[in-house]
C-alpha cells in the first residue's frame, strides 16, 4: 500500500511539473527546479540488520523540488535486495530433519533459497550550496529525512513442493520487521546545460528503529529481542531528470 501511494505521488508530481514549465537559464541564477531522480545505492549493514543480513543493493526514485532560495524538499523511495542472508542454518529449525533438511511433499529434500527484500520511504529536506560549482544550481548539498523502513526474508521454494513454507506458513519464518527511519545525505549535485547531464553522488546514512511484526516466529529462540536498531551506510549515485524549459543557447539576428 505504501509503495502504491508513492508511485501515485510520482505521477501527480510529473503532471504538476509539466504544467509548471517555463523558460529558465540555469547558469545565471538560482531557480526553482522540480526534478525526478533515479538512483542506485550499495549499503553496508550494521546493527541488528547487519547480524541478520549482509550488505545490500538498492534502486530507487525521488521527486525533488529545489527552491529559488536553495532549500530542497522531496520524497524518496528505495527498494533493498540481497542474496546475503546470515545464519541460514537457523531457519526452519522446527521442521528440519536431524541432517538439517526440510522434506517436501514428494518425500524429497526441498530446495529452499533465502533472500533479503525491503524498502525505505522518506520525506526529506535539505540545502543546495553553490560553491565549487559551474552554476548557482550545482554544488555540494545536504539532506535529512524521516520515513518508514521495512525488510524481511524472502523464502523461495523451487517448484513450490514444500507446503511447510508456502502461503500463510511463510509468515512464521520471514521475520518481517518495520518501523521509523531517519536518513542523512551529503553529496554533490551537477545540473548542466543538457538534460542528460544531470546527476548527484554522495554518502547516505540510514538509522532504523524497527520491530519484528510477526506474532509467532517458529524458529526464533525464546527471549530473542524483537526490537531492532538498524544502521546502513551507502554510496549513492543518481541521475536527475529536471522539468523546466531552458532558454535558447543561440540567438539569431535578421
Amino acid at each position: 500500500m505504501i509503495k502504491h501511494r508513492f508511485f501515485l505521488f510520482l505521477f501527480s508530481f510529473l503532471i504538476f511539473s509539466f504544467a509548471a514549465r517555463s523558460q529558465k537559464s540555469i547558469s545565471d541564477s538560482s531557480i526553482f527546479i522540480p526534478s525526478l531522480g533515479i538512483n542506485y545505492s550499495y549499503h553496508l549493514a550494521f546493527g541488528d540488520i547487519g547480524e541478520t543480513y549482509g550488505n545490500n543493493h538498492a534502486v530507487g526514485a525521488d521527486a525533488t523540488f529545489k527552491l529559488k532560495n536553495q532549500f530542497i524538499l522531496g520524497v524518496g523511495f528505495e527498494y533493498y535486495f540481497s542474496e546475503d542472508v546470515k545464519n541460514e542454518e537457523s531457519y526452519f529449525s522446527d521442521i528440519k530433519t536431524k541432517k538439517g533438511f526440510v522434506i517436501d511433499g514428494n518425500g524429497q529434500y526441498a530446495e529452499i533459497f533465502l533472500y533479503q527484500r525491503g524498502f525505505n520511504i522518506q520525506l526529506f529536506t535539505g540545502y543546495q550550496f553553490d560553491f565549487w560549482s559551474a552554476n548557482p544550481n550545482s554544488g555540494p548539498f545536504v539532506q535529512a529525512g524521516v520515513g518508514f523502513m521495512q525488510y524481511r526474508t524472502q523464502i523461495k521454494n523451487t517448484e513450490n513442493t514444500a507446503p511447510q513454507v508456502q502461503g500463510e506458513y511463510v509468515k512464521m519464518y520471514d521475520r518481517l520487521s518495520n518501523g521509523l527511519s531517519l536518513t542523512q545525505f551529503i553529496g554533490y549535485r551537477h545540473m548542466g546545460s543538457r538534460n542528460l547531464w544531470n546527476f548527484y553522488i554522495g554518502v547516505e546514512l540510514t538509522q532504523g528503529w524497527t520491530k519484528n511484526r510477526r506474532s509467532y516466529n517458529a524458529d526464533l529462540q525464546n527471549g530473542e529481542s524483537l526490537d531492532h536498531f538498524d544502521f546502513l551506510t551507502a554510496i549513492k549515485l543518481g541521475w536527475i531528470i529536471p522539468f523546466y524549459k531552458k532558454t535558447p543557447q543561440q540567438y539569431y539576428y535578421y
